[in-house]
């Protein structure tokens, strides 16, 4: 199979902070479809697992519409236009819970959706403190910052307490790592 080829028109249509693209692709028996996906193309955003010196991980505990329920999050966003993805995920990072990291690294990228555009960048954030008791959020962003244990953030991203369950997949072994240090 190959990529399907992409035809005009585009439609990017606004609805509150989101933006919705409607492309439009020739299909493989030459029909043409429309499909509308979230996000404008090469959106970014970059989230961070964070841990403390003593191997907490530092989450974004936050009120989600869609599931209308208290869900775990990596702290992150999105990256601005010209934007390095560690910059901003360590912008968002500290805006988000007033830690500092020790030191950062690059997991990997995802797309989480195959109906979004964006991309997400993943980064572990070691030996993270606390800098200041003051978050820089944004409108209607409220957000409680939780310690938990690496078996809890394991747990919650295997029950859907949690929505970046693919960048924890991405740090699994050096959090399983991280715990066998421990014992």
């Amino acid at each position: 199979m190959k990529p399907w080829k992409r035809i005009d028109p585009t439609k990017v249509t606004k609805v509150g902070w989101r933006t919705i693209t409607s492309k439009t692709f020739e299909q493989p028996d030459g029909s043409v479809a429309v499909f509308d996906t979230l996000h404008a193309d090469g959106q970014e955003f970059s989230a961070v697992l964070a841990l403390t010196p003593d191997k907490k991980v530092i989450v974004a505990r936050q009120f989600r519409a869609g599931p209308e329920k208290l869900m775990d999050e990596l702290p992150g966003g999105f990256v601005d236009k010209g934007e390095d993805p560690e910059k901003a995920a360590i912008r968002e990072f500290m805006e988000e819970t007033g830690y500092a990291p020790g030191s950062v690294e690059f997991l990997g990228a995802l797309h989480k959706d195959t109906y979004m555009n964006s991309k997400w960048y993943g980064f572990i954030a070691y030996d993270c403190v606390k800098q200041t008791d003051t978050q820089t959020l944004e409108d209607e962003e409220y957000i409680d910052i939780e310690l938990i244990s690496i078996d809890t953030l394991i747990d919650n991203a295997r029950n859907d307490a949690m929505t970046d369950h693919g960048i924890v997949l991405m740090a699994y072994d050096i959090l399983r790592q991280l715990q066998k240090e421990d014992t």
